[in-house]
């Protein structure tokens, strides 16, 4: 072709497809990243989980006229992600300056001022919100507040519903939206964002049956998938140590947070796992962790040299003062010593009660195992869940350890015991119970999460914004995906962030004209 006719040839095709636009046909290239030629369903706002946040932004969607949907990937009877299983507290300041400023130092400058500012703002007027929902609060009295030596902490005030765990929080909610007919369409796993040329979200792509589900939102999406407990590659790559596993749904294993990275999120606060210790991993509960509490303080736990590492009787705040110290690579050995670690007890507290408390459901495994621990621990102990030996070089030498290293351990603990004194790491007087009576048993036990706060960072209107902080148009996070909770936490605390960011993000979105 010549440089003539080439020429005339690209004038052609520019016209053609200038004649194209005007004609209302879009040429494919310029057609939304991933649409389909027809969507199965359209609605105004797409709503992915069915936790507090979703649950919050689909109520606040619908009474503002907006055709809602809200996509679960789970079953019918495991909806409700790690709000349901939850403690089902939550908290509200106040005074909005001291809530500002209690916010501010739990972030330690990890979360801008705005965030702050619009979630205190949001969290002021909570319990009015619930009110109108027939939901009265009942105070709490725990974790009131958490980290009363930080400023501002005096304004905290923790509430329930009449009491905590058992859903007495999510089941009202979650009535609410049954109330407001939101369709929720169950075993439907968002797999994509789909985005105009321009970068706005058009809708998503889900999964029906294993098949391309197509979802358009006309005026936006709002993520409230949670976060990435159960994606242990994910852990890997981000959090301190590993592995840790979660006490809450298996269903969090970081899909909000690979579609959002694909549509050009930024991410923050990834380091961050609400985690303490300890719970016990079997196979046949894994990956779920199950909470272990000894009865009494008969116990100590060491690594897996064998060595103590820590008072057992260290206060854990919502992870802070445990998981700082579990969380050790040790440089020398190249490997965490302390994942797993091990909790050594004796024959006196076996018979003290059972590890377990199933007396309320909290926690996906007291929720929907259906296991009914023994009272004594004997059932256990046949099924290998806990380590017994006769003697404790026996015991050391069925967990890997040197017999002469565990057995000095506990022979220092005793003899500290006898003169109720803990010069390692100074336990209180009064928890010093000798290791005496054999058997002696062991568990094995790891950080236990209650959930992950990382995700796509967010403003204070809870658009997603991009690695330069421009929100990524028509989308939306809500709750602990990408938590305005940046490294400190106070019980109760994602809870109200839930409920708060699913109604700032369903206001905003609901703003929004409708794409063309």
């Amino acid at each position: 072709m010549s440089i003539k006719n080439r020429r005339e040839f690209l004038r052609g095709s520019a016209a053609a497809s200038a004649a194209l636009a005007a004609g209302g046909l879009v040429p494919e290239q310029a057609k939304a990243q991933g649409a389909p030629a027809k969507w199965n369903k359209e609605v105004d706002v797409v709503i992915v989980g069915t936790g507090h946040a979703g649950l919050a932004a689909a109520i606040t969607a619908a009474d503002a006229g907006a055709r809602v949907v809200i996509v679960e990937k789970m079953k019918k009877e495991l909806e409700g992600g790690n709000s349901k299983v939850s403690g089902n507290m939550w908290w509200t300041p106040t005074d909005l300056p001291q809530a500002i400023q209690y916010i501010e130092a739990l972030s330690y400058g990890l979360t801008g001022k705005e965030c702050i500012q619009a979630l205190a703002e949001e969290m002021m007027k909570l319990n009015d919100w619930l009110e109108k929902l027939g939901i009265k609060r009942t105070p709490l009295g725990i974790f009131q507040p958490e980290h009363p030596e930080l400023p501002g902490a005096a304004c905290v005030r923790t509430w329930s519903n009449s009491g905590s765990s058992d859903g007495k929080l999510w089941i009202p909610l979650r009535e609410q939206v049954e109330k407001r007919r939101v369709e929720v369409m169950y075993e439907t796993p968002a797999k994509e964002l789909i985005q105009t040329p321009s970068g706005e979200i058009a809708g998503i792509r889900a999964e029906v049956a294993g098949k391309p589900y197509y979802i358009k939102a006309a005026k936006g999406v709002i993520l409230c998938c949670g976060g990435f407990e159960f994606d242990f590659e994910m852990q890997k790559q981000f959090l301190p140590g590993w592995p840790i596993y979660g006490q809450g749904s298996p269903g969090n294993t970081g899909d909000g947070i690979r579609m959002a990275q694909k549509a050009g999120a930024a991410l923050w606060h990834m380091n961050n796992p609400l985690a303490g210790l300890g719970g016990m991993v079997v196979p046949e509960f894994a990956p779920v962790v199950i909470p272990i509490n000894v009865a009494g303080s008969g116990y100590i736990r060491v690594d897996k040299l064998g060595k103590r590492f820590m008072s057992e009787n260290r206060p854990s705040r919502h992870g802070f003062g445990v998981k700082e110290f579990v969380l050790y690579f040790d440089g020398v050995v190249g490997d965490f010593t302390r994942l797993p670690c091990y909790t050594i007890f004796d024959e006196t507290t076996r018979l003290r009660g059972p590890l377990v408390s199933t007396n309320r459901k909290f926690g996906w495994f007291s929720w929907f195992s259906g296991y009914e621990w023994s009272r004594d621990n004997s059932k256990e102990i046949e099924k290998g869940w806990i380590v017994k030996g006769e003697s404790v070089a026996e015991l050391a030498a069925k967990l890997g350890m040197k017999p002469d290293e565990l057995g000095a351990t506990i022979a220092t603990y005793n003899e500290n015991c006898q003169k109720k004194v803990d010069p390692e790491f100074n336990r209180p007087k009064e928890s010093l119970v000798a290791i005496d009576k054999p058997p002696y048993y062991a568990v094995k036990l790891f950080p236990t999460m209650v959930n992950t706060q990382g995700g796509p960072k967010r403003n204070g209107k809870c658009q997603v914004v991009d690695p330069y902080d421009k929100p990524v148009p028509r989308l939306y996070t809500a709750g602990e995906l990408g938590s305005f909770w940046g490294w400190m936490y106070n019980g109760g605390g994602n809870n109200a962030e839930c409920l708060c960011t699913g109604q700032i993000a369903a206001r905003n979105v609901v703003a929004m004209k409708p794409l063309a």
